[in-house]
Formats: structure tokens, C-alpha cells, sequence
């Protein structure tokens, strides 16, 4: 279903929404999604009246509407942040590479730092900026400056080139950040890492590893966003240390500089309660709106975690499709493995189980992948109570048993010790009562069920296309209990939602196809999941994020209705 002809290369499935208001609001609103605690969200907002750029004080919990993919998501927390009380001011330090592929990027934040800073004042903030530039080596040390005419004569004066030899240095610069700047003990500390590369890691250009370096933003209590490619080590350094992490290639880099600012001096603070609480790996659209006195609406994205995460992966670039990805650890086949994918040996380096439904769990077993693996490993269970295991080399699998039964939530495994410079495991485990949990032994089952799964799509398929759409969200939801990562059952399941005008189930449906897109029909599938996701929010009038969503599509296939909707969408706004 939805084929569509292929034209250019592929580029990054999922990027930032940006943030949006309408042309004629008399409110801006800019909003920054935290999931370090998901799937309980914190969205920091900043409320500005759009001429004067003012901070707007004195609105409740119930003066915010706030939409997760277009389904309406109650506020669970609410307070005012008032930048009268909050005199501490806040430091920037912006970490930037300056290789030559960095050009676009450096041109942007040149463009933008003025108005960054006129962010951040008109919050009721005063603010300093340093500048750390990178490459393999350290370039640019810039102390703070409360001048942004002096920062701004920095950033212009930064030269892209060089860096053909990635990875780059990013953790030696955050570590002068934390180390060497002027910092007071006062004052709020936000930091700003702009890469397009990965980076080295506990080899000859630095000891440094990412364990090392959340220490030290940990001790100065910084918060960390990381501009980057979409790898894992990228993701979980910025959800660590409470910051956003945001995707360089969205094209959208100079409202990211506008979303960081605004998160930075935002002077309200919701939270919410995922409207989809599930470990799919998926990104979500959020909108904040005001009602009343004040108009305006705020849009941006996060990522929601996979139930199988790590700290990084071999071939990260990949992405889903990384012969090392960590879902190789729950697939029952001990030929497949997650390796780690930073330089040097892969100490600290970790692979976790994520579950919405606490699993009891009295037991495991780990398998060292065919050739070599970790000598010790330590494991912690729903983030505390860390242990640790000998793992023996001339065996596979190996089997632990727990003190006693536990509710597992969350089951990490962390590389200690290791004589190998590729380090990682080809299966994680977890039984009660001698049976695997049901997640894993789901997993295990796909490669038994796959072929029935296809079938059973087509067979939807068949009953779409007679426009009998009860039956075939039925094929489709048998398909997916068979293989819940079967992309085109999902793609099919949402545009089937879509003809029955359940919209929210529909974004959710194309949310999980895109996810778990990958293969030959990679780019099939992400298209028409995008578009399919782009006439959802158009028919709602929501049309920044249906413009995205059109951008996104003719990215991967070439189609004359993509342009079409492209202009349509920016005559809607005005533009």
C-alpha cells in the first residue's frame, strides 16, 4: 500500500518539529520536552507577547491546553517560574565543532545569537556566554562575556575546516567547559554541544570517557542539549543531565537555537502523563496552546525511549538498521549481538530493558557473543541496587539467580572489565519460575511467526482495498501480534484509522512504522507514513506540524502531491 516512486538520498527519519506560532498570535510561545523521567514529561514553556517579547506572568494550570499527537493531555503538574525570585542568573556554554562540514551551523548561530540573548534578558534573566570550539583538537576558549555583541564577534570569527577524520573531540571541550571557565557557584549552568560527527572516547586523543564527563556537568550541576546526529550516546548524555536532545540534520537548526533559549528562560514548567505510556522508540509531536486573553500555541518533538536501549552502538549511523543494534539482545538468536560503538574498550558503556508493565523477574542469563565479550559486567535494577558478575570466556550463556524475586521495571547491564576493544552481548534473559518474561519471550517468538505476520497483512490489505476497514484493522492488529515489528502492517493499520477518522490512533499507527521502518522498503514506508501523518494535522489546521511532516515525506520519494501540499501549507501561514 501507498507506494510511491524513490528519488534522493536518505536522510535522518525523524527530526524536530519546530516551534510554531500561528501569524496571527498575539502570544509566542516556545516549548523544551525533558523525558528524563519518562513516560512523565516536563515541558518547560516560555510565554512571551510576540511584539515586545515580554514574558507573560499570571496564568494557571488551566489557561494551558496541551495535545500529545493531537490527543488531549491533561497537565499533572504545573508552577510558575518567576524570574523576580529567581535572581541567580544563567551561563551558556556553547561547545561547538568547527569542522568543515559545520559551515550552515556557524552560520546560523551567528544569526541568532542576538536574538538567543534578547531570549534570555527579556525572561527577566541576566546571562553570560562562553565559546569552546573543537575539532580533534581544542580552538576556540572563550571565558564568559555578558556582551552577546562580543559572542556573537567570536562565532563570526570561527573558520569551518578541517575534520574529514571523524570522530571529533567533544568530551575534551565539555571537560575545559566544566574545568576552566569562570564559573560561580550562583549561577544556572546550561551547556550547548553543536556536532555533526561522533567522538573520541578513552583512546589516544582522550582519556576521557561519557561517564567521565556527566561526572563533572553532575558535580557543577549543568544541565546538558546536544545538537547532533541521532545516535544513541547522544540521546542518553542529553536525557542524563536533563537537557533536550535535538537532531542537527532537521534543517530546522536555527529555531533549535531559539527552542534551547526559550526552554532556558522559560517562566512555566508542566508535566505531563504520556498519552502513550509505551517504550516504542517513537517521536511525538506536543503542542502547548493558551486559552483566553492570551493566543498562541507552541509546537516541538520528543523522543520516547525504546524498550531496549543503549549507551551507544557499533555501526551507529545506521541507525535501526546497525548490524550491532541493542534489540539483537532480546531476538533468541545468539548469532546477532549489540556490540558498543565508542573507541577504546567500551568501559561504562551499557545495554538496558525498559518496561511500562513491571515484569517479576527471578533470574537471568547472559550470552557473550561467538569470539569475545566483557569479563565483568555489572547489572542495576530499576536504577539502584547495582551488582556485579565474573563472566567466564570459555562459556556462552550464563545463568544468575536473584536473592529473591523483582518487580523489574528497568534492567541495565553495564560493561566493567574487558580484553577486547569491541565489547557487547548477544542475549539478555530474563525468567520467572524458570519461563522467560513475556516481552522476551515475544521477541523470541517473531522469527517463528514472521511469515504468518505477512500473510495475515495481506490479507488486510485485500479488505482495505474492498473499503471493509473493520476486518482489516483486524488482519492488521493479528499481524502485529505476530510480528510487532512488521513496519508496513503498521503504515496499513494507520491509514486504515485514518478512512474510519480515528486521528490520534492514526499518528500513533505511522509513528510506530516509521520507527520500526528499515530494509528494502525503507523509504517507502517512511514516506507514506509521514505523508498519511501530514494530512492528519491538516485536516486539524495544524499546519507547521503537516508542513513538517510533507517536508519529511518528499525527502525520502519524489511526488508532485508533496509539493503541491508544500506550498499549501505555506500559503496557510502566511509565508
Amino acid at each position: 500500500m501507498s507506494r510511491l516512486p524513490q528519488i534522493s538520498k536518505t536522510l535522518p527519519a525523524l527530526t524536530l518539529l519546530v516551534a510554531a506560532t500561528t501569524h496571527a498570535a498575539s502570544t509566542e510561545i516556545l516549548i523544551q520536552p525533558v523525558t528524563t523521567h519518562f513516560p512523565s514529561v516536563v515541558v518547560d514553556v516560555n510565554v512571551r507577547d510576540a511584539a515586545t517579547g515580554k514574558p507573560i506572568q499570571g496564568l494557571k494550570a488551566e489557561d494551558f491546553v496541551v495535545t500529545e499527537d493531537i490527543k488531549n493531555t491533561p497537565v499533572a503538574g504545573f508552577q510558575q517560574l518567576d524570574s523576580d525570585v529567581d535572581k541567580r542568573g544563567v551561563d551558556f556554554v556553547f561547545a561547538f565543532d568547527d569542522t568543515g562540514s559545520m559551515a550552515e551551523e556557524i552560520e546560523g548561530l551567528i544569526q541568532r545569537t542576538l536574538e538567543f540573548a534578547n531570549i534570555v534578558q527579556s525572561s527577566g534573566f541576566d546571562y553570560r556566554f562562553a565559546l569552546i570550539s573543537f575539532g580533534d583538537d581544542l580552538r576556540t576558549k572563550m571565558d564568559f562575556t555578558a556582551s552577546a555583541d562580543e559572542f556573537k564577534k567570536a562565532v563570526s570569527s570561527l573558520k569551518a575546516d578541517g575534520g574529514d577524520d571523524e570522530p571529533e573531540n567533544a568530551l575534551d571541550a565539555l571537560r575545559y567547559g566544566v574545568t576552566s571557565l569562570s564559573h560561580m557557584p550562583s549561577r544556572r549552568k546550561v551547556f550547548i554541544l553543536i556536532t555533526d560527527a561522533s567522538f573520541h572516547s578513552a583512546d589516544s586523543v582522550t582519556p576521557l570517557t561519557t561517564q567521565d564527563v556527566l561526572s563533572d556537568l553532575e558535580k557543577l550541576g549543568a544541565v546538558l542539549n546536544v545538537v547532533g546526529p541521532n545516535l544513541d550516546q547522544y540521546r542518553w548524555m542529553a536525557d542524563a543531565r536533563a537537557g533536550s536532545f535535538y537532531d542537527k540534520d532537521s534543517g530546522q537548526f536555527k529555531r533549535i537555537i531559539e527552542l534551547i533559549a526559550g526552554g532556558s528562560a522559560s517562566n512555566y514548567r508542566l508535566t505531563l502523563d504520556s498519552s502513550r505510556p509505551d517504550y516504542d522508540n517513537t517521536w511525538r509531536a506536543l503542542e502547548v496552546s493558551i486559552k483566553g486573553a492570551h493566543v498562541g500555541s507552541g509546537v516541538s518533538q520528543y523522543q520516547a525511549p525504546s524498550w531496549v536501549t543503549a549507551s551507544s552502538r557499533l555501526d551507529g549511523f545506521s541507525g535501526i538498521d546497525s548490524r550491532s543494534a541493542p534489540h539483537n539482545v532480546i531476538d533468541g538468536n545468539p548469532g546477532t549481538a549489540w556490540a558498543e560503538g565508542v573507541s577504546g574498550a567500551g568501559i561504562g558503556e551499557w545495554v538496558a530493558l525498559n518496561f511500562n508493565d513491571p515484569q517479576t523477574v527471578d533470574s537471568f542469563k547472559l550470552t557473550l557473543p561467538a569470539g569475545a565479550g566483557p569479563k565483568r559486567v555489572s547489572v542495576l535494577i530499576n536504577d539502584e541496587d547495582k551488582r556485579f558478575y565474573e563472566l567466564k570466556q570459555t562459556e556462552e550463556a550464563q545463568s544468575y539467580k536473584l536473592e529473591s524475586p523483582i518487580a523489574v521495571s528497568r534492567f541495565q547491564v553495564m560493561l566493567e572489565e574487558s580484553n577486547s576493544s569491541d565489547n557487547g552481548l548477544a542475549e539478555i534473559e530474563l525468567l520467572n519460575g524458570g519461563e522467560l518474561i513475556g516481552p522476551i519471550a515475544k521477541a523470541h517468538d517473531v522469527r517463528r511467526t514472521a511469515k504468518l505476520a505477512q500473510e495475515l497483512n495481506q490479507k488486510g490489505e485485500a479488505l482495505y482495498h474492498s473499503k471493509k476497514y473493520e476486518d482489516a484493522v483486524f488482519y492488521y492488529q493479528e499481524a502485529l501480534k505476530n510480528d510487532p515489528a512488521h513496519a508496513q502492517a503498521y503504515s496499513n493499520l494507520g491509514l486504515t484509522y485514518q478512512r474510519q477518522n480515528k486521528f490520534a490512533d492514526a499518528i500513533w499507527a505511522n509513528r510506530q512504522a516509521i520507527a520500526l521502518a528499515r530494509g528494502a522498503t525503507r523509504e517507502t514506508v517512511l514516506a507514506s507514513s509521514h505523508y498519511n501523518i501530514a494530512r492528519i494535522f491538516e485536516t486539524q489546521n495544524k499546519f507547521e506540524q503537516a508542513l513538517q511532516n510533507f517536508l519529511w515525506a518528499k525527502n525520502y520519494k519524489a511526488n508532485p502531491v508533496y509539493d503541491k501540499a508544500i506550498l499549501r501549507m505555506n500559503e496557510n501561514l502566511g509565508r
